[in-house]
């Protein structure tokens, strides 16, 4: 059932009666985890798309269509594999059609959907890979609390490829080119990719209403004084390369042009 009908349904629900604002909850609930928001990508990006999963945080998952394959960026959370879906319907493929799954890093809100893509290279820090196996524990404040309240599932060593980043890394496939470029501090292998002129950020950078974009934030970074001294050291490294880039997207859902206000923000 598509989220505007059952969104009118349950309003529906809850205007007829007060008992039925009660039956209505269950609903809600299921709504707001069973949903996902496509993402207006600045500028639109030709045969890709992106999308949020939804839920508490909803998350990123971005796809496109390549020369060599089909390619994504996170795998998002709750019910990850409908936005899954509805990101690759939306560029005319499958979740076989999958090679590359590109991880900014591995915090549970991130990592969804890695079941729905078992034949893909997952490619990631090398700090990140004992924590996206599940050796090694996260250090910052939620994910440590996140994970005493409740664990989640994550590839058994060996279950999944996995192509582990030790330094920039730049992928060719056919006409695009996608560049890895390592900013530890968030989680100690936190990696944002540039691809088709759109820096994906992950949580190295967020956004809020109120305070637009910013850099990491410290009650989800291991070292959040880390993250943004990786974020100064990628700005330098960008403007050094004269590599073009034009936009940027955090994993959280927001897209916006990058400007001198926008590029002092994200590093501090």
């Amino acid at each position: 059932m598509r989220c505007a009908t059952h969104l009118r349904r349950v309003s529906n629900s809850l205007t007829r009666s007060f008992s039925g604002a009660w039956r209505a909850i269950p609903s809600i609930a299921t709504l707001a985890v069973a949903c996902t928001h496509n993402i207006e990508l600045i500028p639109p990006l030709p045969l890709a798309a992106a999308a949020t999963t939804a839920g508490p945080w909803s998350s990123m998952i971005f796809a496109a269509k390549t020369d060599s394959g089909v390619l994504v960026i996170d795998l998002g959370w709750g019910r990850a594999e409908r936005g899954l879906e509805s990101v690759l319907t939306q560029i005319g493929a499958r979740t076989a059609d999958v090679r590359w799954a590109f991880l900014t890093h591995a915090h549970r809100d991130h990592i969804g959907g890695w079941k729905q893509v078992p034949q893909a290279t997952f490619v990631l820090g090398q700090g990140e890979v004992p924590l996206f196996t599940g050796a090694a524990a996260y250090k910052g404040v939620a994910p440590r609390v996140a994970e005493n309240i409740k664990s989640y599932e994550r590839p058994k060593p060996g279950e999944v490829t996995i192509r582990a980043l030790t330094s920039d890394t730049l992928f060719a496939f056919g006409r695009d080119t996608l560049r890895a470029y390592a900013v530890p501090g968030h989680t100690p292998g936190s990696t944002v990719y540039l691809f088709r002129e759109t820096l994906f950020v992950g949580d190295a950078a967020n956004w809020s209403a109120l305070r637009g974009f910013r850099g990491a934030l410290t009650i989800y970074s291991d070292d959040v004084a880390q993250s943004h001294r990786s974020m100064q050291s990628l700005l330098a490294r960008l403007d050094s390369s004269g590599v073009r880039w034009r936009t940027l997207c955090t994993a959280h859902g927001k897209c916006g042009v990058v400007d001198s206000s926008v590029r002092a923000r994200i590093s501090k």
